[in-house]
């Protein structure tokens, strides 16, 4: 059942690209080639919520920001941003982050802020100013001019400036591959604080990182929308755990070898605890509970849940 509340609602979404073939063309001149860059996508976004939106190359992750920023119309489905659909919100462009364009004006840092919020007609504009710069780290930066920073320095002034709009959703655009987590992290909490807001990555290791629920894009389509355990879960991917148990009895051993859901127990050397550390694979985390039933029989020093990759969870997509 779809939530009427919902901030951001998107219904049966799907994009497709038209182009000319030039192979066809001598034979057909009319005929062009179709590509599905979003299928069907739908998922609702609380006021507030922080997601990641991760898809590898060719997820259709760089679509769906399109979209969600109004530069892109979908031809089948809806987008309803705060009541509105994206193309028709002025503001909606202003709340995308992306190092796809330079900063090329002679304005300064505070300068630059400025005219927007001018133009804008943003309220308590230099006590606004002075929170963005301070949190985007930017306030030894205020007097240079936009082009004479670096790329990274460029990255802060378009968060600050995103910050400073009423875009109904910020849209934080492979920003986090070149400025990392931790930045992000801290605006989400400070700046971005109750402002919906979507993490667009491609690389694994950045979604893991940042710990945020996740929409999972997969060849144009939702794969997956949860935190990263939930999704795990769905998929049935395998669970790995390192349990440190102290005088290991062989009936335990053979307990645990032969409980439903476990593919494989191994004994690995350690050096960091006392006790003999096994290393458990199950075929998905929801036999977790069984196997702690076992364990904790055991004298147990220490237990050690190694979740799986997002890599890992593609594979079984």
């Amino acid at each position: 059942m779809r939530e009427a509340t919902a901030f951001v609602d998107v219904s049966g979404l799907t994009v497709t690209y038209h182009s000319k073939t030039s192979a066809l063309k001598k034979v057909t001149p009319h005929s062009t080639a179709s590509h599905i860059a979003l299928q069907s996508l739908s998922f609702q976004l609380a006021q507030g919520d922080h997601v990641t939106l991760f898809g590898t190359e060719a997820s259709g992750k760089s679509t769906l920001i399109k979209v969600l920023s109004g530069q892109i119309k979908p031809q089948q489905g809806h987008v309803v941003i705060n009541g509105q659909a994206p193309h028709q919100n002025k503001t909606s462009l202003a709340g995308q982050v992306t190092s796809e364009e330079p900063e090329t004006s002679e304005r300064t840092v505070f300068e630059t802020l400025n005219a927007y919020g001018l133009s804008q007609k943003i309220e308590n504009l230099p006590a606004r100013i002075g929170e963005v710069i301070e949190a985007t780290g930017l306030a030894a930066r205020v007097s240079r001019p936009a082009k004479k920073l670096s790329t990274t320095e460029q990255l802060r002034l378009k968060v600050a400036r995103a910050a400073l709009s009423e875009a109904p959703v910020i849209l934080l655009d492979d920003i986090a591959d070149q400025i990392g987590v931790s930045p992000i992290r801290y605006w989400l909490s400070t700046i971005f604080s109750g402002r919906t807001t979507i993490v667009a990555t491609r690389r694994p290791i950045i979604a893991e990182r940042l710990g945020l629920p996740i929409l999972l894009l997969h060849h144009g389509r939702l794969a997956q929308h949860g935190t990263r355990d939930e999704i795990a879960m769905a998929v049935a991917c395998p669970r790995v755990i390192d349990a440190w148990i102290e005088g290991l009895r062989y009936d335990t051993l053979r307990k645990l070898k032969a409980q439903k859901g476990v593919t494989s127990v191994q004994l690995l050397p350690t050096s960091r605890f006392s006790g003999q550390r096994l290393r458990i694979t199950l075929r998905s985390s929801r036999y977790l509970p069984s196997l702690y039933d076992i364990i904790s029989q055991a004298p147990l020093v220490r237990v050690k849940e190694i979740p799986p990759s997002l890599l890992e969870i593609i594979a079984k997509l």
